[in-house]
């Protein structure tokens, strides 16, 4: 199979909110040989206050993200979707990506009207390298060695990871450059430990998770909770009644008897203090797993594998246990209401029928006099909403002036935060503006100049 691997910079950290600035993506064979390179940029959307400490992180000043000769927000995803799709089917690999960029990507393809789940449909996969490297340097550190922060502390920060491993890293938080120190990376674990390698490999099929968690009683789970331990100990006991993807892991490391004594109330507590005895693993999120045979002894810490297999028979034996457990952990399940906020309906509907899908093909197809007479035809209201907010920031000559003014002004509260805006989720530009004074001194004259006058 082929890999992509990609990276994007962004305006901020609002999943929801914020947009792709900077997108850069390599294709490669099953060899990591590459193939294809692709980079784009795009300038901010009408509607969107960038954070300044993004920018800063970037290098980036609004000047920038705001010049004339970049392309706008649609056009780059646009580019983006029809480049990933020709060079697919593949396995898509990032970095910190299930939990980052690609939901970035995905809420990009949403907006802009194109398939949102490309990277894990129609035969192709997804996998996220910060598990692969949390592995590495746990269980082969001749291999991939750790990064180190300032302070000394080891770290699995991308930038890091690649200075400590000898991998030149052209620019710091570029998205090109991440993407050839993250290619690097996955290099060096694929000559240097090819077993680890497969089993990356193997778990970003979500059926490979399934029958891996069912099957085995106990194994290793790689993440970052507990830290510095990034290596837990897990048994599956129950699935979020919710969420068919989220299944419920007790940590072995936990005090079990103590938890049997547990009435219903005080289970539901104890799933809130630390260490929290029940991790939410997502099966459709790549997790890196590993049976316990496969483990060195030397990584078990505080447990042995005996002691391990012990406790998870115990639990497993159980069900009446298991049940309360997985009850207790449900019960403390967010739930949210529903979102007046398109950006947030995302996974807040059904999926989009067949119908508005080849409507959608259409739309990009069509000139933008033509598509506004498509825009009504949608019968999924999100659809209408984003097109019609596709066509004012590419053509809003196409609206008659009343109309446009309307756009306009509703913009320019969102910005602000006025009106019905006023608990606003994402960046307005008062918080814009108190963010840019609470960043240090040695911040750039560019970023604190003129150009962040908004108002």
């Amino acid at each position: 199979m082929a890999f992509i691997l990609y990276d994007l910079e962004t305006s901020g950290l609002h999943k929801r909110f914020d947009q792709i600035l900077q997108f850069a993506a390599v294709r490669t064979d099953a060899d990591l040989v590459e193939t294809h390179r692709f980079e784009t940029k795009s300038r901010l959307m009408p509607h969107i206050v960038p954070s300044p400490q993004a920018l800063h992180v970037t290098g980036h000043t609004l000047d920038d993200v705001n010049a004339p000769s970049r392309q706008s927000h649609y056009s780059m995803i646009c580019e983006v979707a029809n480049t990933l799709a020709s060079w697919c089917p593949a396995a898509f690999l990032g970095y910190n990506s299930i939990r980052f960029d690609e939901e970035f990507l995905r809420q990009a393809f949403y907006q802009c009207l194109h398939p949102v789940f490309l990277t894990n449909t129609n035969g192709n996969a997804r996998a996220d390298v910060l598990n692969l490297m949390r592995a590495a340097t746990t269980l082969h550190p001749s291999v991939v060695h750790a990064g180190l922060e300032p302070d000394g502390r080891p770290t699995h920060r991308l930038g890091a990871l690649a200075a400590a491993n000898g991998i030149v890293s052209r620019a710091v938080h570029d998205a090109a450059a991440d993407v050839d120190a993250m290619l690097g990376l996955c290099r060096l674990v694929r000559a240097g430990a090819p077993d680890l390698w497969s089993t990356f490999l193997r778990f970003s099929a979500k059926a490979a998770v399934l029958d891996f968690v069912r099957d085995e009683a106990a194994f290793a789970y790689f993440d970052y909770f507990g830290r510095p331990q990034v290596m837990h100990f897990l048994t599956r006991v129950g699935i979020s009644p919710k969420d068919a993807n989220v299944h419920y892991c007790l940590d072995l490391a936990c005090d079990i008897d103590a938890l049997r004594k547990l009435e219903e109330t005080e289970l539901a507590t104890r799933m809130t203090q630390e260490p929290r005895p029940i991790r939410r693993l997502k099966v459709n999120a790549s997790p890196l797993l590993y049976p316990l045979w496969d483990i060195d002894s030397v990584h078990f810490v505080d447990l042995t594998e005996d002691e391990c297999s012990r406790r998870s028979v115990s639990v497993r034996a159980d069900p009446d246990f298991m049940e309360a457990l997985t009850r207790a952990a449900a019960s403390l399940e967010p739930t949210y209401p529903p979102s007046e906020h398109v950006e947030e309906q995302i996974y807040g509907g059904n999926f989009f029928s067949d119908a508005d899908t080849e409507l959608c093909r259409l739309f990009h197809t069509l000139p933008w006099e033509a598509r506004a007479e498509l825009i009504p035809r949608f019968a999924d209201g999100r659809l209408r909403r984003l097109s019609r907010r596709l066509m004012y920031f590419e053509s809003p000559h196409l609206f008659q002036e009343a109309a446009r003014r309307v756009i306009e002004d509703d913009i320019g509260a969102r910005r602000r935060g006025d009106g019905r805006y006023a608990a606003a989720p994402w960046t307005t530009i008062q918080r814009a503006l108190s963010e840019l004074e609470s960043i240090p001194g040695e911040l750039s004259d560019a970023l604190k100049s003129g150009c962040w006058n908004l108002r």
